[in-house]
């Protein structure tokens, strides 16, 4: 059996060799983040309601946000990789980079709640870095006792192979175990499928999670070819069930589903490589790409179903504004967030009032089945397109509209302070552990948080990556016990 004699110490290294000046970093970031939601707030224009009125705002607010991560990477470009860093660029891609493009207007917003909203992002990002100074929060037991044995490259290749099979167990039981029905259905538009299921649910809840295990087929792909090579059998095969599992995580149509799976990827992917080389930043660019691209493609054909792309459906899918929308969509859309945000500032508290605790209680008890709790909340206290008198969609705002629904900026630097702590908790997991599992937990979390900026629930979504890690780090450990007694 092939054993691994990589070491995740030089890249702890690398990633924190700037931890003796801690204080000055935090201090300069807080400083560019001020700068830029003043910068931000001094730009906005009288009238905002054209599409691209706030690109000189959304700028000027990106500049301050990446004053410090660009700074940092030009001295060590793997430091993009640490989680605050990261997670402080994350408003960019979620709030800012629609405004940046000019994607929409802000109709019926003041200046005033638009100043709200800039004021907001500076407000998280701060807290954000203030909440990585103090000393780390402990890292859990069952999350270290997972990360500190090393497996070897067969064990890794039979992980792969495992989180597959239970992955897709999801889909499986929904279609009877017809395979043909079950890739029928991945071609379908994202409600038609029999895995999916009404916003409540009963057992076949339980089945969702199973799931959480195929986020894991990219990631062991990764370390799988890191040492056997991409050209190896074993590699290939983890890369067929990593495409497979895609494909179907892809029928929901959940672009952050995908972004999050590939991300995960993307960063283990950085970190195994023992040095970073030119070849490395361009072919990191060109996935990154790609990704935005397949997502885009996600946004245009899952109310169609892919299967269009295959003359799998009726003509009237097929029609050529069908087939060419993508290319004639000339933005990357993420979502209207910053105008979401603006237009909760705008009722809370003039007209509803805060949350406080039922946010927060709401994602707590997220994973309790209803099963077991009939009358479990289902609503955070507060919904936007119900305020707006719109029925049949949902609205996201970011976890910065969420915290401000709960206790306006007071909420909002809260939360900025929990995701900072967050940061720092995994940073610690990867200073204190120097096996390939700590690179997958911390792989893991750096992406939880990202995708977190999109809501909260998110963070508690993906963090159940985590646990089917453990879950098959226990499992092996288990058999090479037996297997030596």
């Amino acid at each position: 059996m092939q054993s691994i004699s990589f070491s995740a110490k030089p890249l702890a290294n690398e990633i924190f060799r700037s931890a003796n000046s801690r204080i000055v970093t935090v201090l300069v970031a807080v400083v560019a983040c001020a700068f830029g939601t003043m910068g931000a707030i001094l730009l906005v224009p009288r009238n905002a309601t054209l599409a691209g009125a706030l690109f000189p705002s959304a700028l000027c607010m990106t500049v301050g946000l990446l004053a410090v991560p660009v700074t940092a990477i030009l001295r060590q470009p793997r430091m993009i990789l640490r989680s605050e860093y990261l997670l402080a660029v994350a408003p960019i891609y979620w709030l800012l980079l629609d405004l940046l493009q000019g994607v929409y207007g802000m109709n019926a917003i003041t200046v005033e709640d638009i100043t709200q909203g800039f004021i907001a992002i500076g407000v998280f990002v701060s807290m954000v870095w203030i909440g990585t100074l103090r000393k780390s929060w402990r890292v859990p037991r069952f999350v270290m006792n997972s990360v500190t044995p090393e497996f070897n490259t067969n064990t890794y290749f039979a992980l792969a192979i495992i989180a597959f099979l239970i992955g897709m167990l999801n889909y499986a039981i929904a279609c009877n175990f017809n395979i043909p029905i079950m890739f029928y259905y991945v071609g379908q538009e994202r409600w038609s499928a029999p895995w999916g299921r009404g916003q409540l649910g009963g057992w076949d809840a339980f089945l969702d999670h199973l799931q959480y295990f195929g986020y894991l087929l990219p990631l062991l792909t990764v370390v799988v070819s890191r040492y056997s090579g991409w050209r190896n059998s074993r590699t290939i095969a983890c890369i067929a069930m990593s495409a497979i599992m895609t494909l179907f995580l892809a029928q929901s149509g959940s672009r952050r589903v995908i972004g999050v799976v590939v991300g995960m990827a993307m960063v283990m992917w950085v970190l195994v490589q023992p040095k970073l080389r030119v070849r490395h930043f361009f072919v990191g660019c060109f996935a990154v790409v790609a990704l935005l691209v397949a997502l885009q493609f996600m946004l245009e054909y899952r109310n169609v179903g892919l299967g269009v792309l295959v003359g799998q459906s009726s003509e009237a899918f097929m029609s050529r504004k069908t087939k060419q929308s993508v290319l004639e969509e000339r933005y990357l859309r993420v979502d209207d967030n910053f105008y979401r945000l603006c237009q909760i500032i705008q009722l809370i508290p003039r007209t509803y009032p805060y949350v406080y605790h039922r946010y927060i209680f709401y994602v707590l008890v997220r994973p309790i089945p209803r099963v077991f709790w009939p009358n479990k909340p289902v609503d955070p206290g507060f919904d936007l397109p119900t305020a707006l008198g719109v029925e049949g969609v949902s609205y996201s705002s970011s976890v910065i509209g969420e915290l401000y629904m709960s206790l306006g900026l007071i909420g909002i630097a809260i939360g900025g302070w929990f995701y900072g702590r967050v940061a720092s908790m995994a940073n610690k997991l990867l200073s204190q552990c120097n096996t390939i599992a700590a690179l997958v937990v911390y792989s893991i979390i750096v992406m939880a948080l990202f995708s977190g900026l999109r809501s909260l629930l998110d963070l508690v979504l993906v963090s159940y990556v985590v646990l089917a890690w453990v879950a098959l780090s226990r499992l092996f450990r288990r058999i090479q016990a037996r297997a030596k007694s």
